[in-house]
């Protein structure tokens, strides 16, 4: 009888030993979810944060330091390291740094700004050979009800995706300076 129990543990040792395979969480989503999760991971790769130094000068000394002045999300423009984000952003900046989504920091210097529509272009020192653009696409087809998709760095906290639905078209805010934009989308995604 024992020989049994001693045969039986050796076939059980040599029987293949089968894999434990993660579940495909996407297999339980909705066919929206689904969509979501994969434009997200296509997306949030080209999401970056950006953050503002500027100078001081210390009240009781001639001391000048760097100080935390304001961050924001970006998103890369092209593989040569163009980065778009806000021009309140980037305004009053003495240094500019991009975070990656790899978590990768790069000084940046300012290419371009329109501050009557709040937009900054950035250029980052050194870009990656992976860096891919975020695809454009066109807003002209909008339409109030659509669901929308926010992926941003909102108070510094790592690339989170929001969902809404465009609210309204042709909007008008005041930008920085009380500049008006006109033609804005309204979403309720929170950024």
């Amino acid at each position: 009888m024992q020989w049994l129990g001693v045969a039986l543990c050796g076939l059980l040792l040599l029987a293949p030993v089968a894999q434990a395979r993660a579940p495909d969480y996407l297999s339980f989503a909705t066919e929206d979810e689904a969509n979501s999760t994969e434009i997200f991971r296509k997306a949030s790769p080209a999401v970056v944060f950006v953050t503002n130094t500027a100078l001081q000068r210390s009240l009781f000394s001639l001391d000048v330091y760097e100080i935390p002045r304001g961050s924001g999300t970006g998103f890369v423009w092209d593989e040569q390291g163009l980065i778009v984000t806000n021009f309140h952003v980037i305004a009053g900046a003495h240094k500019l740094t991009v975070t990656l989504a790899d978590r990768s920091e790069h000084s940046a210097e300012v290419i371009g700004v329109a501050p009557e529509k709040d937009l900054a272009v950035l250029r980052i020192e050194n870009p990656p050979d992976n860096l891919v653009g975020l695809p454009l696409g066109d807003s002209s087809e909008l339409t109030v009800g659509r669901k929308v998709l926010a992926i941003g760095n909102p108070f510094g906290l790592d690339t989170t995706l929001t969902t809404g639905v465009v609210s309204a078209l042709g909007r008008e805010i005041r930008a920085p300076g009380n500049r008006k934009i006109r033609g804005v989308i309204q979403t309720d995604a929170a950024i």
